[in-house]
């Protein structure tokens, strides 16, 4: 009997099943790894649509409807929109909140990842999360669309929600993902003057539309 033939019939030794039995694991961790890098970039993504679809829908609410909206996010995951009825109108039924991911635990929220991330390339600040530049005179703020598309600030008094606010526009940046997964950092702008919103993703080095 040949070597080749005596070798075949004993089989594989104990070093070759720990060698095969250890690379196989190796590519399960790698597959696993990639399954959950995805999981996270995917609700990334959804959240960020999210924040994206309710900036529009009350933009296009307040040019419809000749009402402003207000829009009010609420740490660490909650959009609210309002649409500001006149004096003496019938208060609307209110509008649903949306929670990013649902609020699911692990979800995204409202986060800013210290550096290496950076500001976007609008410069509109990244102190906090969501990142407001208030009117000249400061104080109390809250946001809105205005019937003409802006995106304004105004007082939270009931009487000055009422008032013109085209002269008050403000730049809004909203920083979010997935607590400690810098991978699922993303981006949103407003400028105030035209409500146009722009979206961003961080690449590991920079920040990408």
């Amino acid at each position: 009997m040949s070597k080749r033939t005596k070798r075949a019939e004993q089989g594989f030794s104990l070093l070759e099943m720990v060698v095969v039995v250890g690379l196989a694991f190796t590519v399960m961790a790698f597959a696993v790894m990639n399954t959950m890098s995805s999981s996270q970039n995917s609700r990334a993504n959804s959240a960020m649509d999210a924040v994206i679809s309710q900036l529009r829908q009350a933009r296009e609410l307040a040019i419809a409807k000749r009402r402003n909206v207000q829009v009010q996010f609420t740490a660490p995951n909650l959009i609210q929109l309002t649409v500001l009825t006149l004096p003496g109108e019938a208060v609307p039924t209110p509008m649903q909140p949306v929670l990013l991911n649902d609020g699911v635990p692990g979800g995204a929220i409202f986060y800013v990842f210290p550096a290496p991330v950076t500001d976007t390339p609008m410069g509109f600040g990244n102190s906090t999360a969501i990142s407001l530049q208030h009117p000249t005179g400061g104080g109390a703020w809250t946001v809105m669309f205005t019937t003409s598309g802006a995106f304004c600030g105004t007082a939270q008094s009931a009487a000055s929600l009422y008032q013109a606010t085209n002269n008050n526009p403000v730049n809004a940046s909203l920083f979010l993902g997935v607590v400690g997964k810098p991978n699922t950092a993303r981006a949103v702008t407003v400028f105030g003057a035209t409500g146009r919103v722009r979206s961003y993703y961080w690449t590991g080095s920079s920040w990408q539309e």
